[in-house]
């Protein structure tokens, strides 16, 4: 797009964007904040944020196990093939709807059929980045039920876009990203989701429940970070939806504590000052065992300084664990 045509769109005050299913709507100039960047090769790009004015605009991830299955059986029951593969290769690769929509048979298979491990690198639109996120079975089984059930030939249409429409008044082009907006809608509609969800709601899900499935790791946030390409891990826990939960949670604590400390009769006992020790899983499996096997051990020992010195000798094992 040349700077000419930057300013021309500059002066536009109204527009019509048309959705699937007739939906109409009006954007005035006043709602909308454009951006002009430039490229690593010099050309402008445009970033449009959509935010009206008095409206949260923040967009969350799918909280529970159960909003993701609805949205899932919804698009299924609606036969809405694209949008289905969409939410569930959001959620397993955290990639962008437009950079995912460009993606071409190609990327997910070898020339001999065979499908890749990981997605064949792909430069983003928004960051200029390069990424190849992994193919994982349940998109392996989203692409698999896809090609069933729109009976499109991978091999046959190699170079073309994966999310071409076969059939219809949208046949031979590429599935919209205002479509899938209009559909996810309708999607967390049907399925009484009240928080807000949106296009980038699956990319931050995948961010959500891993830090879920890896509490422990201490790497998470790291590696979420990188996945992301996000500046710090504190962008990233905003991002997924962690820091909103978490401020949330010191909400609901200071009522609790309202409620059964001042308006009740409880005492509270201040924690401190009291140590929080940390350790790994295993470390601890080993802790205990070592104490049991001592225990048994040792069970006739009436001897206090020897008993003693089996407890030292566990304690020690502790401190040396969390070093």
């Amino acid at each position: 797009m040349g700077l000419a045509q930057v300013k021309q769109e500059e002066k536009i005050e109204c527009s019509i964007i048309m959705f699937p299913q007739d939906n109409i709507i009006e954007k005035k100039e006043e709602d909308t904040v454009k951006e002009i960047k430039l490229r690593l090769d010099g050309t402008p790009k445009i970033i449009v944020r959509n935010k009206k004015k008095g409206q949260k605009s923040e967009v969350y991830p799918f909280r529970t196990q159960e909003d993701i299955k609805n949205m899932m059986n919804y698009f299924i029951d609606n036969k809405s093939w694209h949008s289905y593969l969409l939410f569930v290769l959001g959620i397993n690769m955290a990639r962008r709807v437009g950079d995912t929509l460009n993606l071409t048979w190609k990327h997910f298979y070898f020339p001999n059929g065979r499908m890749r491990s990981d997605v064949l690198e792909f430069e983003e639109e928004k960051t200029d980045k390069f990424a190849n996120p992994r193919i994982n079975n349940a998109c392996r089984e989203a692409i698999k039920l896809f090609i069933e059930k729109t009976e499109v030939e991978p091999m046959e249409n190699y170079e073309k876009p994966v999310f071409m429409q076969l059939s219809g008044t949208g046949k031979g082009k590429v599935f919209s990203k205002s479509g899938y907006w209009v559909n996810l809608k309708k999607a967390a509609k049907a399925c009484n989701i009240g928080y807000n969800i949106a296009a980038h709601s699956t990319r931050k899900t995948y961010g959500y429940w891993s830090r879920k499935l890896h509490p422990n790791d201490t790497d998470s946030m790291q590696i979420l970070q990188s996945t992301y390409n996000h500046s710090s891990e504190s962008v990233t826990n905003k991002y997924i939806g962690l820091t909103k939960e978490k401020i949330d949670q010191y909400y609901d604590d200071m009522g609790d504590f309202f409620t059964e400390y001042i308006m009740g009769d409880k005492q509270f006992q201040n924690t401190e000052n009291k140590p929080i020790v940390s350790l790994d899983s295993n470390d601890l499996r080993d802790i205990i065992t070592m104490a049991y096997q001592e225990g048994r051990k040792n069970a006739s020992n009436n001897d206090i300084d020897s008993n003693l010195d089996i407890v030292n000798s566990i304690m020690d094992l502790a401190e040396e664990l969390m070093k």
